[in-house]
Parts: C-alpha cells; structure tokens; sequence
C-alpha cells in the first residue's frame, strides 16, 4: 500500500488552515473590536465579569464554526468532498445523500455555534430587557430549526449514522449523570461550591462535542 502523497497532504493542510482563517478571522476581529472599545473607555471591569464558562462556551461555539465552514466549503463539490471529508481520490464517485447530509451537518453545527455564542455575548452587552426578549425568542426559533435538521438527520440517517448519534448520547449521559450526581452531593455537604446553570451547559457541550468526534473516528464516519 502507497502512503499518502506529501504534496497533497499538504494541500489539505493549508486548506483546512485557510477555511478555520477565513470563518475565525471575522468573529475573532469582532471579539476584538468590542475588547478594544471597552479598553479605550476604561471599562476593563467589565471583561473581568466574564467566567470561565463564558470563555469556554465562545471556545466551543468557535470550533463549531469553523467546522461548519469547512463542512459546508467541503459540500460544494464531489472533487472537495473526496479531498476533504472522504480521503479518497478525487475522481471517485460521491453519493448525493452524503453531500446532502453533509450540507444538513454543517448547518446544525452553525446554528449550535451560534446558540452557544449568542447568551453570554448578550447578557454582556447591557442590553435592555425587552431587547433581552428579542435574543431569547430569537434563540428559541433558531433552537427548533436545529431540532428538525436533527430529526431529518436521524430519518434519512443510515445505520452507521443512528449508532452513533445514539452511542453519543448514551455515553453522555451515563458519564454526565455519574459527574452531576457526585458535584451535587457534594455540593449538598458543602465541600464543593455550587456549579451555576450555564456553567453545567457548557460542560455538556464541551463533553458532546469531544465525545461526538471520538465516536465518529473511531466507527468510521469521520476519515482524519
């Protein structure tokens, strides 16, 4: 067996580093414009009010955009989805489901980027509460168009798919369950401090998403 060709490898990896560059550059040259404005008008108190969930869940929604751009990027052709998400030569034929399900995939994964982004961007931003009302509505329409890509996904998915859609959940639940049972317990002695609710959400992202990647390497649905 041939190992892979150097120069194509190549390709892709600056392929791929050009995809995260162009997605990332915008959202991180707005984070900055909004860090630079708060410095120029001494409001540097203000970025302090940030937690380490806040930080971690905008980590997250930024992985999850830049992997939605590159699904997307990879779904416009079959030469790109052989290059980029199959690993096979480019000439090979592609089944119109996958580009498909690929399209579906990368827009459920930009909409949860921006469902994790969106409420600590806005509870920082000082907005008023009817504006407050607009973002939770807002992000309550965006959360059921997500759920029905999710559903078509899981309808049109073959086997491979559903099993590990299901192995995913599983296992974050058990291991969530087991994690959340023993901080509350200790929580409830007062040996360890109370965990708030956005905090308890973005570990369940972080672990869904680590745990989703694995579980897809691992059977086969995504080629690395």
């Amino acid at each position: 067996m041939n190992g892979p060709d150097a120069p194509a490898t190549t390709r892709n990896l600056w392929r791929r580093m050009l995809i995260a560059g162009t997605i990332g550059a915008p959202i991180g040259g707005v984070a900055g414009y909004f860090v630079g404005r708060a410095l120029k008008r001494g409001s540097i108190v203000a970025l302090l009010d940030w937690t380490l969930a806040d930080l971690f869940s905008l980590l997250i929604a930024l992985t999850l955009l830049i992997s939605a751009g590159y699904a997307a990027w990879a779904t416009t052709s079959r030469k790109r989805w052989n290059e980029m998400v199959e690993k096979q030569p480019v000439d090979t034929e592609v089944d119109p489901a996958a580009l498909v399900e690929g399209r579906r995939g990368a827009l459920v994964a930009a909409l949860g980027g921006l469902l994790i982004m969106v409420p600590p961007i806005a509870a920082h931003a000082g907005l008023g509460t009817e504006m407050r009302s607009v973002v939770a509505l807002a992000l309550g329409a965006l959360l059921l168009v997500e759920c029905l890509i999710n559903w078509k996904m899981w309808k049109d998915g073959d086997e491979l798919a559903r099993a590990v859609i299901a192995q995913t959940g599983a296992l974050c639940f058990w291991v969530l369950q087991l994690g959340l049972f023993i901080w509350a317990a200790l929580a409830r002695l007062d040996l360890v401090a109370e965990v708030d609710s956005w905090t308890l959400m973005t570990i369940l992202m972080g672990a869904y998403l680590v745990t989703s990647v694995t579980i897809s390497v691992r059977r086969g649905l995504v080629n690395v």
